[in-house]
Order: structure tokens, then sequence, then C-alpha cells
């Protein structure tokens, strides 16, 4: 810790708030950089890995770029650029050898970019006095280039919050485990708590609530007290909400199910926190990395065709492109009691009824308990609020009377069409361009002496609302052969060795006895079979 630091300072100086960014115009005119900070929940995401690789990019575009590695006590982007040990460093800046941040910035081997190394800094530099932060962050803010990249501190200290709150953006890595994504939420919900010192009333919030997800109320929360409390607190806090834009990249994607995280995550995010959570891209899984590290060589320069230098390539693309973008919407946050049943689902009120069967699967998935979407997004007792709220939205939705009673309560001048003109919606018409509700499917009974054909194999699917395309991904059977199983299309199906094992997995996908299931059916396959040789 800082010797000149005590307790009562602490406390004071903490209290203070960093400023927010510009505004585009004035940073224009004042020709002030564009701060993009990099953090991460937990160690070992790798944020250092993005952040290099996005400063050496924009430097490539022309770009004058400077990065600084504000991972006080583990710094290493020194390393990650080739630098054995940089000349000057945060370590002289925080011994008073040097007074300004100015006089930290060395040139790299990369044309356009400077490095702000953090490389033998102090000890108590790990945790500066609140005014040494400030004036930290102030005087990066200061330096002269067109992009400032920051690699935070991995974990919720001050400093990553802090730099992380002062950015114009400001992106989280993950990685596809729930430790990962639980510390980032907690990092998203601890950094707008921060986000909202000064303002008036702001007291009579808490900051900690053991009923939620890792003991940090989310904004959503906190919007819903200050409601209860003063109305202009309440709008306060809706600024603020409406003013934080989190980012997040996914990074070491293997499986299919690692590139739909992110999407999720965003999802889950906004449903929870009530916040826009933006997602840039994915960085896949690729032996280029480690091989460039290890060789401390920047992966962009060592392997330009990677697969994961491609996915560099888009999120830096993705990061450029938010400095033209549109202010999001005004609308106060809502709990998922407050929304529709198409809100729930996340769907159009137009939707058809195989649009609702897969937006609840999806939904049932990425909100059951084991999901690692909900970690440190969901309290036991939140998470049940939704999972209800989604079987409901699915039984009234496919329900076509109840659906049609519902739609005409929600909306009495009609649904909302193409360009919000509403679309008329009687009591006894279908909507426009939507085929007239059928009723639904029985599903064939099944007993001891069943004899499973292909034709009964698809009734009993279609009734449970199952798709093909769900088995074929679930299974990894090709829907080809899924399709020549229901229509028994005999020659188009494998050797029984390789049918028997299809057959087992699409009982277990329909809840079948999957020994009667491939008994009978294998009979009848090998019967048509012979008859055909014959």
């Amino acid at each position: 810790m800082d010797p000149d630091a005590d307790a009562e300072d602490v406390i004071e100086e903490d209290s203070e708030s960093i400023p927010p960014p510009p505004p585009s115009g004035d940073e224009a005119r004042q020709g002030r950089a564009r701060l993009i900070a990099i953090g991460g929940g937990k160690g070992g995401v790798g944020k250092s890995l993005l952040a290099a690789n996005l400063a050496i990019y924009l430097a490539q575009l022309g770009k004058r770029v400077i990065l600084v590695d504000a991972d006080l006590g583990g710094a290493n982007l020194h390393t990650f650029l080739g630098i054995d040990r940089p000349s000057v460093t945060l370590g002289d800046y925080f011994d008073k050898r040097i007074e300004r941040i100015e006089g930290c910035v060395v040139e790299t081997s990369v044309k356009n970019l400077g490095l702000v190394s953090a490389e033998g800094d102090p000890l108590w530099a790990v945790h500066p006095r609140p005014a040494t932060r400030n004036r930290l962050i102030a005087q990066v803010r200061d330096l002269q280039a067109d992009y400032l990249v920051c690699d935070l501190p991995p974990g919720s200290g001050f400093t990553a919050i802090d730099f992380f709150l002062a950015a114009h953006v400001g992106v989280l890595v993950v990685v596809p485990e729930p430790t990962a994504i639980e510390n980032a939420f907690r990092f998203i919900k601890g950094a707008f708590i921060r986000r909202l010192r000064g303002i008036p009333g702001v007291g009579q919030l808490p900051t900690t609530d053991r009923s939620c997800a890792g003991g940090i109320p989310a904004p959503l929360d906190l919007y819903q007290i200050a409601r209860t409390i003063d109305p202009e607190l309440a709008q306060h806090v809706l600024d603020a909400i409406h003013r934080f834009r989190p980012r997040l990249v996914v990074n070491q994607t293997r499986a299919r199910s690692d590139l739909d995280l992110g999407l999720q995550l965003r999802a889950a995010g906004r449903r929870r926190l009530g916040l826009a959570v933006d997602y840039l891209g994915y960085l896949e899984s690729d032996d280029a990395v480690w091989l460039a590290v290890r060789k401390r060589r920047p992966l962009i320069v060592e392997h330009p065709e990677a697969k994961v230098t491609k996915n560099l390539e888009r999120i830096v693309r993705r990061i450029l492109g938010l400095e033209s973008e549109k202010p999001g919407s005004r609308e106060p946050p809502r709990s998922t009691e407050e929304q529709t049943f198409y809100e729930v689902l996340e769907l159009d009120p137009g939707a058809s009824d195989e649009e609702i069967r897969r937006a609840y699967r999806r939904a049932r998935e990425m909100y059951s308990p084991d999901s690692m979407v909900v970690c440190g997004l969901f309290a036991p007792e939140r998470l049940e609020v939704v999972r209800r709220a989604i079987e409901e939205s699915h039984d009234v939705l496919l329900d076509p009377q109840r659906r049609r009673a519902y739609d005409l309560q929600l909306f009495p001048d009609g649904i909302p069409g193409p360009m919000g003109v509403p679309v008329a919606l009687s009591a006894a018409s279908p909507r426009e361009g939507e085929t007239p509700a059928r009723e639904p499917i029985p599903e064939p009974v099944v007993t001891r002496d069943t004899e499973f054909t292909g034709d009964l194999l698809r009734r009993i699917r279609e009734a449970r609302s199952i798709d093909l395309a769900d088995i074929a991904q679930r299974t990894k059977i090709g829907a080809s052969h899924l399709r020549a199983i229901e229509e028994e299309r005999w020659e188009l199906l494998p050797a029984v060795v390789y049918l028997r094992g299809f057959l087992v997995e699409y009982a277990r996908c329909l809840k079948l006895d999957p020994g009667q299931l491939t008994r009978t059916y294998l009979e009848r396959f090998q019967r048509e079979r012979a008859a055909r040789d014959e």
C-alpha cells in the first residue's frame, strides 16, 4: 500500500468520482484520444492478448496508439510485444522519478504504437491510494494519441473498475467457464454501483444484498428500489443505466455452444441487469496463440492468417463501428414479471407457432439451473420466476384461443406490424399472413406391443413439438438420415450397425424405450431389405 495513504484519506478521496468521457464532438475539437479499456472478472481469460493485438491492429491502420499496462503488480504487456525490459515504466512514475505519464511512453517495433509498461512497479502500487489512482487515470486520458488501449488488472478492484468507467469503450473478456462468467457479471454490477457515486440520495440504495447472486444488487434492482424512494433518484439511476454499455468478448471457444454463449450472455444480462450488454464477438481456441506467446511475438504479426487473427479483426471492426453508434432505447428496464409473454420469449407479436416453440426451447435451455449463462446473475428464487414465466408464455401463446384473447387485451388497436402500423385483429379472424390456428396434434398411444414405424415416430415427434433439426443438432446425426428413418427410405439408410445407434439416439431425444424402438424398427428394416433383395 502507498506509505503516504491512511484510512481516513482513502475513505474521503474514494468518494470522488472519475469524470465521464467527453462527448465525441468535444474530444474531436480538443484532440483527445479515445480510451478503450480491456478487463475481465478473473485472471487468465485473455484480456492482455486482446489488448495487445487490438492496439497493434489499430496502429497498422495508421492510427497513433498508446498501449497502457494498467495491470499493476502483474504487468506483462512488454513480454507480449517482445520487449525484454522497457527503459522507463510506471515504476518511475510511482517513485516520482518522472512527473507525468508522457515520460513513460516507449516506442515499440510496431510503427505508430507506443507502450506505457508497469514492469517493475513498487509493491504498494497494486492498491494505490485514491488520489494516486485518480491522477494516474487523468494523466492517461491526456496522452496525445488517436487511441489509448488499457489492459486492466483482473478482478473487481477499484483500479480496474475506475479505469473501466473512465473509458469510452469498456470490454470484458470471458471464457466458456462458470467462474469467468460469474466474475464478469460481478464486475459489471460492482462497476455500476461505483458509477452512481455523487448522485444525490444514492446513499439510500443498498450496495450489498445477500438475496442477489454474488451478494450485489443488479442495476435493475437499484432502479426499482429508487422508484419507491424518490422519483428524482430513480431518474438519476435510469440515466446511469442508459449511459453504461459494457461489451463482452468470449475467448477460447471450442464447441458450437461456445459460439452461441455471447448472444446468450447478452440476452440474460439484459433481462436480469436491465443493461444493454453488447456482444462484440469471439476468439477461437487456436494453437497459434500459445506459439506466439512462447516466442514473445505479437499474434497478429506472427500469425496473420490464423483463424483467431481473423476473429480479432472482426472484433476490432466492431469496436471502430461503436464510434458512430446511435443512442439506444431510453425506455425504463422492466423485470420479468412486468414483461409481456412475447418479451419473455424474445419474440415479435406476430411470431408463428413454430417460432414460439423454438424460442421456448432456447429459453428453457438458457435458463436451466445448470446453465453457465445464469452464473452470477440469478439467485435460485429469481431463476425460478423466469422459468415459470417461460412456461406460462409458452402455454398461452401456443393455445389459439388464449393467445387471441391475450393479444386483444395487449393490443386493442391491433398487433404492431411493419413500420409500426397496427394490424387489425379480431376475435374470429387470424392474423394477417397467418394460417388459421390448428388444433394441437394428438400424441399416439404407445404400449409394450407397439411396433414403431417411421410414420409413428414422426407423429410422436410432432405431437411433442420437437424439430428434426433439433434432434440432428443434439445427436450429431445428419438430418437426411433422420428424415430417411421417418420416411422409411430404406435405400438411403446405413448398415444395421450404424442404424441401430441412430435409433437409440432418436429414442432418447423423444424419451421412448430405446430397446423396443430399435428392435421393432430394425425388424421392419430387415424384412423390407430382404424383400427387395429377392
